[in-house]
């Protein structure tokens, strides 16, 4: 009895961590915190020993160096641009207009939180001299780990929305996450970010998906709660 108690607990914790309501809540949390800590410096000797610890040294294989710029390329602003289009055409193509309009405003809302941080935070870059691609802007939070969160997290939600099977989502989130993790990897090692400027990102990241999951399930509730007065005159 005590077991099944125990994992009737662990389940309903799993429920609740499954809400997009408590993930928004989470995720803003964690990324508010690592935000502090850059903020208050607390974060930087961490940072300085992971990243000179991942960071690529002179003996590094030069197709090593190769396949980390493809990684990397894939959480560019334009291939995300095309994928956040392409899937928003394709919602639009397939009469779900609340989804297309939603990952639309989410993406608007990512590169505002993400490039608006950069600015107002303005921590500077590693190292010049570490730079194996060329950057532009500041490096809190790092762009390529907040929009690649979103999009292809968003993106592995559609997916297995429409597919609806438990090994079809498993395999699909597992993938997302770990081409999320290759990318944000991938700004460390090419020596263009901070860790704690990856993991902000990817926290900011998954909290505008999961409110953007949100507002799906409240639109959802909403539409349900007016047709059904509607199907009641009807009766």
């Amino acid at each position: 009895m005590l077991v099944m108690k125990q994992n009737s607990e662990v389940g309903h914790y799993i429920n609740m961590l499954k809400t997009p309501s408590v993930q928004v809540l989470l995720l803003g949390t964690c990324f508010v915190l690592v935000m502090l800590f850059v903020h208050l410096g607390v974060a930087q000797p961490m940072d300085e020993a992971l990243f000179q610890a991942l960071k690529l040294d002179g003996s590094t294989p030069k197709w090593v160096s190769d396949a980390l710029r493809d990684v990397t390329a894939l959480g560019s602003n334009i291939v995300l641009l095309f994928v956040a289009i392409t899937v928003t055409v394709g919602l639009a193509m397939h009469n779900q207009r609340n989804k297309a309009y939603t990952f639309v405003l989410a993406v608007a809302l990512g590169l505002f939180v993400a490039f608006a941080l950069k600015a107002g935070i303005a921590r500077p870059r590693p190292p010049v001299s570490q730079h194996d691609v060329d950057v532009y802007t500041h490096s809190f939070p790092s762009a390529h780990a907040t929009l690649s969160t979103l999009v292809y997290f968003y993106l592995a939600y559609l997916i297995c929305h429409f597919s609806g099977q438990r090994a079809v989502s498993t395999w699909i989130y597992s993938t997302a996450a770990l081409l999320v993790f290759c990318i944000g990897l991938s700004r460390v090692m090419l020596g263009v970010h901070w860790p704690s400027d990856v993991i902000g990102g990817w926290f900011a990241g998954g909290s505008v998906v999961a409110l953007c999951l949100y507002t799906i399930k409240w639109k959802q509730k909403l539409h349900i709660h007016n047709s059904e007065p509607q199907q009641s005159k009807r009766q």
